[in-house]
């Protein structure tokens, strides 16, 4: 086997058809796992550590170093698949993970079955807008030097908007303990090369591709709703479930809902879910 870059598990036979799943912004391999690890009967399920995340980390590796942009990150995911035997495989992303998963599918349009999107932007489609951002993620973490100042920042960030329904939850109890144990220096290298600023808009170009294209967002992530209704004005074939009383981290507070959506998704012959299938809405 060719040398690994990117950290990953596995999770069902490798005879069986692979299922990529890329997680968001400060998670790790494992944030996805407890919808990628139920899916072994009828999957292989991989579930990568993106650069600068869990393991693959810019400190240990000459090939992660060398990322410069999100396409050079895309075709990391294309080499260490291509490591891993894998040729034709569906996409699950969230948020920065569905960012990266699009990436890759432009690159090698004929390997996917499919991508299903979990809250994930398409990009920004003005130059001044998208400049604005990267600069605006340039500085996101700036103030945090100490462990002390990350726990600060991560409370923070999950009383934004986004994530209205976390509060008080268990899930999110979960995920400040988790991500407490990111290296902020990693963090900050991996938002020059993964943030929505660092990459052109991906909608028109993913509008001329034939794979289906599922997208999932919470009723109460407003931002992300209205991405789903803009997008799908761009991409009409675009399946869009709206999972109810979730926001952005739906998998992290519903996961058997996400599950038995994909369920649905992967059992069903790819002939029976063509793109414009009836938008649907898991309660």
């Amino acid at each position: 086997m060719k040398a690994l870059s990117l950290h990953y598990g596995e999770f069902g036979h490798r005879n069986l058809r692979t299922v990529v799943f890329l997680h968001g912004f400060m998670g790790s391999r494992h944030s996805l796992q407890a919808i990628a690890q139920p899916l072994a009967g009828i999957c292989r399920c991989l579930t990568f550590d993106l650069p600068g995340h869990g393991n693959s980390l810019f400190g240990r590796s000459d090939s992660l170093r060398a990322l410069q942009t999100m396409e050079d990150a895309a075709h990391l995911v294309l080499q260490n698949l291509d490591a891993l035997g894998v040729s034709r495989f569906s996409l699950y992303g969230y948020s920065m993970g569905g960012r990266l998963a699009q990436n890759v599918a432009l690159l090698a349009p004929d390997r996917i079955e499919r991508i299903v999107l979990e809250s994930a932007s398409f990009g920004i489609a003005d130059p001044e807008e998208r400049r604005r951002r990267y600069l605006q993620d340039q500085d996101l973490l700036a103030d945090v030097r100490t462990e002390k100042d990350l726990a600060a920042f991560l409370e923070g960030w999950y009383r934004l908007p986004l994530f209205r329904t976390l509060a008080g939850t268990s899930a999110l109890q979960e995920i400040l303990r988790t991500r407490r144990d990111n290296n902020v220096a990693e963090l900050r290298q991996s938002l020059k090369i993964l943030s929505v600023g660092s990459h052109p808009f991906f909608a028109e170009r993913l509008a001329g591709l034939r794979f289906p294209l599922f997208y999932f967002c919470g009723e109460r992530d407003e931002a992300y709703c209205g991405t789903a209704r803009t997008i799908k004005e761009k991409i009409p074939g675009m399946n869009v479930t709206v999972f109810q009383n979730a926001s952005h981290n739906i998998h992290a507070q519903f996961p058997e809902k996400i599950l038995r959506a994909l369920e649905r998704i992967l059992k069903a012959e790819q002939t029976a879910v063509p793109r414009g299938a009836d938008k649907g809405a898991e309660r």
